[in-house]
């Protein structure tokens, strides 16, 4: 087993545990829930191939639903999120392209760069999300204010999480 496998596996089986266990029985005020397993697909090697990368959305979705009883709502929004991921990553692409092998993170990419990146992908997750919750229940406006505010709090917890993540030296 390569090393790249073995850490997005750990990688894997700890948000979700933390997800499952910790982060699905804490919901602040009615509206914040934090929702850090997109973390899972955010941070998978740039060179990873699309149909794995959506594959993994589909089945972390899967799982997270099986747990939370919540029938495809994060299947479907974390797939989205997997299948937007090539697309955001095509538009913070360095010049130069990114070293084989690089995984995204704060220390490869930047603060600035990986804030972009992390926002674009966790906002459509977000809407996705709790427009599906909106649309069984009819509360569009709700779901509007928890995309946004879990947006922030999702984003705000993985800038968190990524901050342990050594920089990379200048050269």
């Amino acid at each position: 087993m390569t090393p790249s496998i073995l850490i997005n596996s750990l990688r894997w089986i700890m948000l979700m545990a933390l997800q499952i266990v910790v982060l699905n029985n804490i919901y602040l005020g009615g509206v914040f829930n934090p929702w850090i397993y997109v973390l899972i697909i955010l941070s998978l090697p740039i060179d990873l191939s699309p149909l794995v990368i959506l594959l993994t959305g589909f089945f972390t979705g899967l799982t997270l639903d099986l747990f939370t009883h919540t029938i495809g709502m994060h299947t479907m929004a974390l797939t989205l999120l997997a299948f937007l991921r090539p697309k955001v990553l095509a538009i913070i692409t360095p010049r130069d392209g990114f070293d084989f092998g690089s995984s995204i993170n704060v220390r490869d990419l930047g603060w600035g760069k990986y804030s972009v990146y992390a926002l674009l992908l966790i906002f459509p997750h977000h809407l996705m999300l709790f427009a599906l919750e909106a649309f069984s229940s009819g509360l569009i406006w709700l779901a509007v204010q928890k995309t946004i505010l879990n947006t922030l709090l999702t984003f705000v917890l993985i800038l968190i999480i990524q901050s342990f993540t050594p920089l990379k030296e200048k050269q």
